[in-house]
């Protein structure tokens, strides 16, 4: 009787978290570098379908980075085209990396996960593809420590 209560509640617990996860995400995706190792020249690329343009989304960039990160902010330059080839393009200035004491903001023991809210609440003009460019503006080449760059698009909830 104990052990059908304990599955029983793992069942519930887990349908719980499925439940109210998802869908809010229409699009969440990394690129890995290897050795943790970001070079100047190299512009990664997200294709992000969005399909329902009558509600808010919420675009962030997601950074992992490793103790080896040598600076306590990054520049980023973001660049994206909408479906019908309209080009933008954004600079990411002086996000922080770490607090004045040097700990990291991102979550993580040894690997840091590192959320920057880029668009909170965009509407998104047309349906399609758009083609997202991110590459890292800092004074060193290569950028030691960054190991994925990623990016997040989530339905924004309308209250």
């Amino acid at each position: 009787m104990r052990n059908s209560f304990f599955k029983l509640l793992i069942f519930a617990s887990a349908a719980l978290a499925n439940v109210s996860c998802s869908n809010k995400e229409v699009f969440f995706k990394y690129h890995s570098f290897a050795n943790a190792e970001w070079s100047r020249s190299d512009t990664v690329v997200f294709n992000v379908k969005i399909e329902d343009n009558s509600q808010p989304y919420d675009v962030s960039v997601e950074l992992r980075h490793n103790d080896d990160y040598p600076f306590s902010n990054i520049y980023l330059f973001v660049d994206y085209k909408t479906p019908d080839g309209e080009s933008h393009t954004d600079t990411l200035k002086d996000e922080a990396m770490a607090d004045i004491y040097g700990k990291w903001k991102g979550k993580g023991l040894s690997l840091y996960n590192r959320s920057i809210s880029w668009q909170p609440v965009i509407l998104f003009p047309d349906t399609g593809t758009y083609v997202y460019s991110i590459c890292q503006g800092m004074r060193i080449d290569p950028l030691k420590g960054i190991s994925d760059i990623g990016l997040k698009v989530s339905k924004k909830s309308v209250k």
